[in-house]
């Protein structure tokens, strides 16, 4: 028996991953989640920024498509 994993606790857990990494500031990415969809929205300093994030979301147990709509913040 399988069970979906929690969408809040996926949040979370993704949250909890990029505000623990010193590239990001967690403030300025928000995450959602439908199913195992996850879609990233905000703001990061860099191209390199951006892709790390996403690969946070893609590394998380049950994601099955991640949502990259993270913008580049101008200087």
């Amino acid at each position: 028996m399988t069970t979906e994993p929690d969408p809040e606790e996926i949040v979370d857990d993704i949250d909890h991953h990029l505000g623990h990494s010193w590239f990001f500031d967690p403030l300025t990415i928000q995450v959602a989640v439908a199913g195992g969809k996850i879609t990233l929205t905000g703001h990061v300093r860099s191209a390199r920024e951006r892709r790390m994030a996403a690969a946070a979301a893609w590394a998380h147990e049950g994601v099955t498509d991640v949502q990259n709509d993270l913008k580049i913040a101008e200087a």
